[in-house]
């Protein structure tokens, strides 16, 4: 018999999403859109730098508005970028939100990971685990990550992230996308 997550992660590998780097880049044009922290804590848009905590202040007015341009000198030299809680910017994912909503009875939170690569610059966070699972849908480029013992080159298909599992991209040189849904 399918366990829960192995069903909520056959809804996420059966669901088609089409998002291209322009499309993103279209997303984060919206201003208003992205504030600076939503009402929980949770950044909506961060760079994972190379040292110390992650970097928004930068490209946020004092008044919390966006700042597109201060952002993407950040994106244009390989830094990675979390957008936040992102079920809603597209048909898609709207759709794959009502999917899960249906399933669990429940909302689910959906981060984007978009990143040009680097092969001078973190692409991820170090090493970490989480006390939910995850399940991380590529939806463009190549990556390669370390899951446990394990490591994953070059994933096309989603993924489980189980929970209190070490995990991190240890390797991104182009252009890459990735969905991640945590599953709590």
């Amino acid at each position: 018999m399918e366990s829960s997550l192995e069903k909520i992660h056959q809804i996420v590998l059966d669901h088609e999403i089409n998002l291209t780097e322009n499309d993103v880049l279209e997303f984060l044009k919206i201003q208003n859109r992205w504030p600076y922290k939503y009402s929980w804590g949770q950044p909506s848009v961060e760079i994972i730098p190379e040292f110390g905590n992650n970097h928004q202040g930068e490209f946020f007015t004092f008044d919390g508005k966006f700042l597109f341009d201060e952002w993407k000198q950040y994106y244009d030299a390989g830094f990675t970028t979390i957008l936040s809680n992102i079920l809603d910017l597209t048909p898609e994912l709207r759709s794959l939100s009502d999917k899960l909503f249906h399933y669990t009875g429940s909302p689910s939170n959906g981060n984007l990971y978009f990143s040009k690569g680097s092969s001078n610059h973190r692409v991820s966070f170090p090493p970490h685990s989480h006390h939910y699972d995850v399940i991380v849908k590529p939806i463009y480029g190549n990556s390669k990550w370390e899951l446990g013992a394990d490591t994953l080159e070059n994933p096309k298909q989603s993924f489980i992230i189980p929970h209190n599992t070490s995990h991190c991209v240890y390797e991104c040189l182009g252009k890459r996308l990735s969905l991640t849904l945590n599953i709590i």
